[in-house]
């Protein structure tokens, strides 16, 4: 068994999940466990994510990582991102060569985000930018999933009511409208840290 994050997995069950997949052989079983089950929980955690997804050459793993300011650069949809990958792994560089190495080595935080520079073999290689993204997602009894972001943190949204929490959001928004309350069977309130941008040292 191994440990990642909260969750225990056999170890061989990543490799089942990379058999036949192109990149696969490459791909060492912490980085294949950290692509099937991403940690953004932090900044740091979140990058590792995004290399894991990297030197595994996971399109789907790669675009999970990114927040949105990054996805609509890069045409918002994932079919845009497989078109404009080959050019961000030329951008990314040595990063990419190194993407299983990488150590987070140190970290600025400013009014963008937190920047967490990342290094292998002695020297830094890239920068990513992370900023704290919060949302909410409904699951209904069918399977079906409602979520949207949110502006503020998800404990801005909720209250003490007695013996009671109460999580009031009030959203104007388009996909609400044909949400049941009546059908919802698990709501998720969270905040994850996404790539916002990448610099070069």
């Amino acid at each position: 068994m191994t440990r990642l994050g909260s969750c225990t997995v056999p170890a061989a069950f990543a490799l089942a999940l990379c058999a036949g997949a192109p990149g696969c052989s490459a791909c060492p079983e912490q980085a294949a466990l950290l692509v099937a089950f991403p940690d953004y929980s932090s900044p740091e955690a979140a990058g590792r994510s995004f290399f894991a997804a990297l030197g595994c050459d996971d399109a789907a793993g790669e675009y999970r990582a990114l927040g949105e300011r990054l996805k609509s650069r890069h045409g918002a949809t994932y079919d845009a991102w497989l078109l404009a990958r080959p050019g961000v792994r030329d951008e990314l560089g040595a990063a990419v060569q190194h993407a299983h190495r990488l150590d987070a080595s140190r970290t600025v935080t400013s009014e963008e985000g937190v920047l967490v520079w990342w290094t292998a073999a002695g020297a830094e290689r890239v920068g990513l930018l992370m900023r704290a993204q919060h949302y909410v997602e409904f699951v209904e009894d069918d399977g079906r999933r409602v979520g949207l972001h949110l502006e503020r943190p998800p404990g801005a949204w909720m209250r003490l009511d007695g013996k009671k929490l109460a999580l009031a959001l009030a959203v104007e928004d388009a996909v609400l409208r044909g949400l049941d309350p009546a059908r919802v069977t698990r709501i998720t309130v969270a905040t994850e840290w996404k790539i916002a941008d990448w610099m070069a040292p």
